[in-house]
């Protein structure tokens, strides 16, 4: 099976050499910083303290990637802070509400709100709306102005968002339908692979299957491992968001669509 998504071993690559610029990058901004400033100056510039924190936390979390780059969820991270920090500081600067956008986009790509959406939804709302709260701060007059050019950028940004997922809704809804996923297909993998993929979909955790089959714990997720980098999804989360409605077998032999007959599940 070809492998041309995120997950594949070419993408891999380029997502680690892109974390190691970025490391890099970081770095150099982080040692100008220490040497154009003291301690006491850097902690008293609260903008330039807590840019100097974030590019250390966002240097860890990028090495993170580049060990785990499948692990794109630690990406939504890095935005999230940023957007942050300049809706904190830089009240006329309107790149915090992209940046936060881009955390949004990134978690939703990484099915994040596929469980507990309206939780989560919520709370997302108000840590932006705490955020925008916070610029007044700065002055009635300033506070007012930039917040009628926040709503209307959050206004137009909400519309992209609402019309892209409802579009890929569609699409994805009309090409899933008669989708599968034939693990016969793929030399490295047998029956018993697709079986624990259809386990998967169905709810299933690593340690009933262990249960289940006799097997350490260990065993069933380094096994998912391979199964994973073989499908080319990367990971549990990333082969959920592509494959939760597909139709898993094995050949004629096994039916994830036949199992949930059978159980009436």
């Amino acid at each position: 099976m070809e492998k041309t998504n995120v997950y594949s071993h070419t993408i891999q690559t380029v997502i680690r050499i892109i974390s190691l610029v970025a490391i890099i990058i970081l770095v150099i901004s982080n040692t100008l910083r220490i040497e154009t400033y003291d301690i006491k100056q850097l902690i008293s510039m609260h903008y330039e303290f807590f840019s100097f924190i974030i590019n250390c936390i966002t240097i860890i979390l990028f090495f993170i990637v580049i060990m785990y780059p499948t692990k794109l969820g630690f990406v939504s991270i890095i935005p999230f802070l940023y957007g942050s920090l300049i809706l904190i500081f830089e009240p006329q600067n309107n790149m915090g509400i992209f940046m936060f956008g881009l955390s949004i986009i990134t978690l939703y790509a990484r099915g994040f709100f596929n469980k507990h959406k309206k939780t989560k939804n919520l709370t997302i709302m108000i840590i932006f709306f705490c955020l925008i709260i916070s610029e007044i701060r700065f002055g009635k007059e300033i506070f007012l102005n930039c917040f009628i050019d926040k709503i209307a950028y959050s206004f137009v940004l909400f519309l992209c968002l609402f019309f892209f997922q409802v579009y890929t809704f569609d699409l994805f809804e009309t090409k899933n339908s008669a989708n599968k996923l034939d693990i016969q297909k793929i030399a490295e993998l047998n029956k018993r692979d697709a079986e624990w993929l259809a386990d998967i979909i169905n709810g299933e955790k690593y340690e009933s299957l262990a249960i289940k089959y006799h097997m350490s714990l260990g065993s069933v997720k380094n096994r998912f491992k391979v199964i994973f980098d073989e499908i080319g999804v990367g990971d549990k989360q990333g082969f959920l968001n592509k494959y939760s409605d597909y139709e898993i077998c094995y050949g004629d032999d096994f039916s994830s669509k036949k199992k949930k007959k059978l159980f009436n599940i």
